[in-house]
């Protein structure tokens, strides 16, 4: 096995300082050193290797830190730097807060060199866009000092106003012809301002503004829900501001009027129909969400201008022309109803103006289909009782004569079944679905959850029973692995090490190389809490696999379930971060048995990123409390 040895001389140089200062010798391999675990001399002794452990351990997170420069990596490096910041702060906090603004700095250039943003495929038809690395820099810093968090958000925002200089005008992407053409920052700007809102709200609200000045994103209905479930003054100002844009827009986009139309009725759906088909986005309403009726009212006011301006363009100079027109018709049907409610006196000159829209030509039957699919949604959302919603849908998709429509609904029928514990039906129901592979991803997807569930409510063997007729065989190792962690909280030792038998047995048949390693690292995580013999056995055999799997990194440390719809239609994915996948989270906790000997696995790592960020955990959980041993 290769060695790589880290920071020897700065080692061994504090091991020899703490020796000269306590002539005793170490203790034997698998004894704590605690400080006060003794009396007298012995006492003092133990406490001097104790905090030599300490300093030891604090060096070697300092000098992995700066052998992250030589990674040629940005990205890894930042995120080694930040992590040795967090990890040495209590001991070092000014050379942290420096570690924190070097990482900071680094995580800019992995973003100007255009490395930050690319997005993983992760099936043919589903990618996922990375998490903004320097995000995670200004959430870690904040945790720790305010101020340096505020800083580095000051430099953040700053960045943004660069790169959206830089793209301002650029089309925002292939999307539907209704939504017209925002910004390319825009939809980016929004998404961090929703994840900023729990970190900085008053710089999550100053993106947002700059989000909205050139139309509105797709995401708005989104971020208006969020921002109201925190700060519902705030989202309502909001709101004001993007209508009021919209409103100065001299051409405006019916589509963007459609965006904002679920908001001011607490409504949990938007509908955006009459270009290139239906779409349709979902909202997560705040508990306790009241309907302002002067802000409703705004709206439709709004509504009425935007859609009269439309009736009455010249379109003929749009290449959109007719997805414009196709909007404002299906706009003007589907908020008739709230005209009525809200603004009585305006419906006369509402039903005008939807004669001057006209009638859709030939896209009247597919408005006509739209409308149907809204009533069905939303009889299905007002129906009370799951019983009644089930009911509903199976109606609807045995009077459907189009195969993906009554697969789709058999589907939701089943997941709504499922939702109120009635598994058996469920999977009844899903037996319906005439595709194949398709009912055979839905009948796994619904084994999972009932395994989950399982486990949450500690019916180990129905959880064991459910978990062998999951189709994926990553997915079977890691709900034993669930299974075995729930066990071993009751203490159920027999079991969890048969458990654990079986997933090492399920891992090993685990096609992909990465995901065989995620559940042996889950395993020797689990084994090293109670097992440590057997927990650096596998620990051996863990490093060995990593070093098989050159492209394993901490960023893969996650469950990854892809839910396909019918042939690739409504496909969904579900990651799930697992701090457990780490090697260095499993090393960790070995190391409080046997310092050295974990080190020395984590120095065997032949990638460097996996090696460095290996370390630094292990350190780190010999500079938090409790018992050590050097294992020398």
């Amino acid at each position: 096995m290769r060695i790589h040895s880290l920071s020897i001389a700065l080692s061994c140089s504090l091991l020899l300082a703490a020796s000269g200062a306590a002539q005793q010798p170490s203790p034997r391999k698998g004894k704590g050193v605690t400080p006060g675990a003794a009396r007298g001399a012995e006492g003092h002794s133990a406490e001097a290797q104790f905090s030599a452990l300490r300093q030891r351990a604090l060096g070697l997170i300092l000098q992995s830190a700066a052998d992250a420069d030589a990674l040629g990596d940005r990205g890894a490096a930042a995120r080694i730097k930040a992590a040795a910041a967090d990890a040495a702060w209590e001991q070092e906090p000014e050379q942290a807060r420096k570690l924190f603004r070097n990482a900071f700095e680094e995580a800019l250039a992995h973003q100007r060199e255009g490395k930050g943003g690319r997005r993983e495929q992760l099936t043919p038809e589903i990618s996922i866009a990375p998490p903004d690395l320097r995000l995670e820099i200004i959430r870690a810093s904040s945790r720790r000092d305010a101020e340096l968090g505020s800083q580095l958000m000051e430099q953040y925002m700053e960045e943004k106003r660069r790169e959206m200089e830089e793209r301002r005008g650029g089309a925002s992407g292939p999307v539907d012809a209704a939504f017209g053409k925002v910004d390319a920052a825009a939809d980016e700007l929004l998404t961090i301002s929703e994840s900023l809102l729990a970190v900085d709200r008053k710089a999550a609200i100053a993106l947002a503004r700059r989000a909205f000045a050139s139309g509105v994103p797709q995401s708005a209905g989104y971020f208006f829900m969020l921002l109201a479930a925190r700060d519902r003054d705030a989202a309502d100002q909001m709101y004001r501001l993007a209508l009021e844009r919209l409103l100065r827009d001299e051409a405006p986009v019916p589509g963007q009027l459609l965006l904002l139309s679920a908001y001011p009725f607490g409504e949990g759906q938007v509908w955006v129909g009459g270009g290139d088909g239906l779409n349709s986005y979902r909202l997560e309403v705040p508990t306790g969400f009241v309907v302002d009726e002067r802000l409703a009212r705004q709206f439709i006011e709004a509504a009425f201008a935007v859609l009269t301006r439309v009736a009455e363009a010249d379109l003929s100079g749009f290449p959109d022309a007719e997805a414009r027109r196709g909007s404002a018709i299906f706009a003007v049907r589907l908020l008739e109803a709230k005209v009525a409610r809200f603004s009585p006196a305006l419906l006369p000159q509402w039903r005008v103006l939807a004669g001057k829209l006209g009638s859709a030509g030939h896209r009247l039957r597919e408005l006509d289909r739209a409308f149907e699919k809204i009533a069905e949604a939303r009889e299905s959302d007002l129906t009370p009782e799951a019983g009644e919603r089930i009911k509903k849908l199976l109606e609807w998709a045995e009077k459907t004569s189009n195969p993906a429509e009554r697969d789709d609904l058999y589907k939701k029928a089943a997941f709504e079944a499922d939702r109120v514990g009635e598994g058996e039906r469920a999977l009844s129901i899903a037996d319906k679905i005439g595709d194949a592979e398709y009912r055979r991803d839905v009948r796994s997807t619904l084994k999972f959850g009932a395994a989950m569930r399982a486990v949450r409510e500690k019916r180990f063997e129905e959880a064991r029973r459910l978990a062998l007729e999951v189709e994926s065989t990553e997915e079977q190792a890691y709900l034993f692995f669930e299974i075995a962690r729930a066990a071993l909280g009751e203490k159920d030792r027999g079991r969890v090490i048969q458990l654990l038998a079986e997933a090492e047995r399920r891992a090993a048949a685990v096609p992909d190389a990465a995901g065989r390693l995620r559940v042996l690292l889950g395993l020797t995580y689990l084994y090293a809490s109670f097992d440590p013999p057997r927990g650096f056995e596998l620990a051996t055999e863990a490093v060995r696999a990593a070093n098989q799997t050159p492209a394993y990194g901490p960023e893969q440390a996650r469950l990854v379930r892809a839910s396909g719809g019918r042939r690739g239609r409504g496909a969904g994915v579900a990651v799930a971060e697992v701090e457990e996948f780490k090697p260095g989270k499993m090393l960790a906790v070995l190391a409080r048995t046997d310092f050295d000997r974990a080190l020395q696995l984590a120095q065997s790592l032949e990638s460097k990123p996996l090696r460095l960020a290996a370390v630094i955990s292990l350190c780190a959980a010999v500079l938090g409390k409790g018992q050590v041993s050097e294992g020398r």
